[in-house]
């Protein structure tokens, strides 16, 4: 007590304290209000869901555009680089070009689902779209990105075997500046 004291607090009296219970009696006065709130609150959800999704595809588009200049950076390197024939690099090339494919379709059917006229589709359908074509495109991303990989360790093992590993690390990079 002589902490509480000090401080110039006063104690209250037991029972001077007001002490309050929920009741129950039967159906609420705002049971419309519940309602009210229920949906505001499923709508909030919704929204942020949506906000989720819109990030999403940005982030989708986006992922094209790494997968773009992934390609035209590596691919220009690669047509400098003379551990590679003609037909390897119309090869590589193939194979970028098949990806880039793949990549457009996954955006053709995100821009059908984001487009306000696909009114047939909820929102939870809508949601599981765009993260279908999220998932995708990160994995057709990861495979340029493994496929560029690839590629260029067949340069640097052929360099290596004819004692040119300088030329290819200044072509690709070194350690330090290697974006593979």
């Amino acid at each position: 007590m002589s902490r509480f004291h000090n401080r110039n607090f006063e104690l209250l009296e037991p029972y001077d304290a007001k002490v309050s219970c929920t009741v129950l009696r039967g159906e609420s006065i705002r049971k419309d209000a519940d309602l009210l709130d229920k949906k505001y609150y499923d709508a909030l959800k919704s929204v942020n869901n949506l906000v989720k999704d819109a990030r999403k595809v940005q982030q989708t588009i986006l992922m094209v555009g790494d997968i773009t200049d992934t390609y035209v950076t590596s691919f220009q390197k690669m047509m400098r680089d003379d551990n590679f024939t003609v037909e390897e690099l119309g090869a590589i090339a193939f194979g970028y070009t098949k990806l880039l494919e793949e990549s457009n379709d996954v955006l053709t059917e995100l821009k059908n689902v984001v487009n306000i006229t696909t009114l047939s589709m909820t929102d939870k359908e809508r949601m599981d779209v765009v993260e279908r074509c999220y998932s995708k495109m990160k994995r057709y991303r990861n495979l340029v990105s493994y496929y560029t990989n690839k590629n260029i360790s067949v340069s640097y093992l052929r360099a290596k075997k004819k004692n040119d590993l300088d030329r290819i690390m200044g072509l690709y990079g070194n350690m330090n500046e290697r974006y593979w």
